[in-house]
């Protein structure tokens, strides 16, 4: 067994067990997808395999423990790739992932490919927990460079336009906004036109405290 199937089946004494042996394997990029084109950090692929319902809910802690015993690089960057390991897990909705991540010495305000940071992510899939966790000393007025929007903002759209077929999506958008504005994050005007907004007295009347 190599370390891609250990964590495809969730097998963290069979992955101890081969990186013990070889440590390395700690930080070598896992080859897999159509003819293995895509290459990813262990502790990326964690993430990946939970989202894509390989690996069973509950079995990816003690995998990503295994690696982070083992060495794992918990801010390795692939070259010419801006999205950390953080970044993975708010991004695919591995929320308790995120959090070890956090716990680990993840850097919260690195920014990925699109200018985006992981509260961007948690935001828009209302992962409340790791939104919690990263809302301490972020920048929440932080605009990404491909929709020029805030974090805010990113829970705005994930509210208005919710994906509730993503695996990724926790549904908290409402709960998130809300410890946002609590935060002190300005209310753009014209999400409070949006039509699911209007629909919605809480999520209105969450967003019409901090109006500008």
């Amino acid at each position: 067994m190599d370390v891609n199937t250990a964590i495809r089946t969730g097998d963290a004494v069979e992955l101890r067990r081969i990186l013990s042996a070889y440590p390395a394997q700690a930080n070598a990029l896992v080859s897999w997808g159509p003819n293995c084109r895509s290459r990813t950090h262990p502790l990326h692929y964690v993430s990946d395999m939970l989202f894509n319902g390989v690996l069973a809910k509950g079995k990816e802690l003690p995998l990503i423990e295994a690696l982070l015993e083992a060495g794992s690089h918990v801010n390795f960057l692939k070259e010419g790739d801006h999205e950390t390991n953080l970044i993975g897990a708010a991004s695919l909705g591995a929320v308790d992932i995120g959090i070890r991540l956090l716990d680990a010495g993840a850097e919260p305000h690195l920014r990925g490919e699109g200018g985006e940071t992981a509260l961007h992510w948690a935001a828009l899939f209302g992962e409340l927990r790791l939104a919690q966790r990263l809302i301490e000393g972020a920048d929440l007025e932080l605009e990404d460079s491909q929709y020029h929007s805030t974090p805010l903002g990113w829970a705005v759209h994930g509210f208005c336009e919710p994906q509730t077929e993503n695996p990724a999506n926790h549904g908290h958008q409402r709960e998130v906004a809300a410890i946002l504005v609590s935060h002190g994050a300005k209310v753009r005007p014209d999400w409070l036109q949006e039509e699911a907004v209007r629909a919605d007295p809480a999520m209105l009347g969450i967003l019409q405290s901090k109006a500008s």
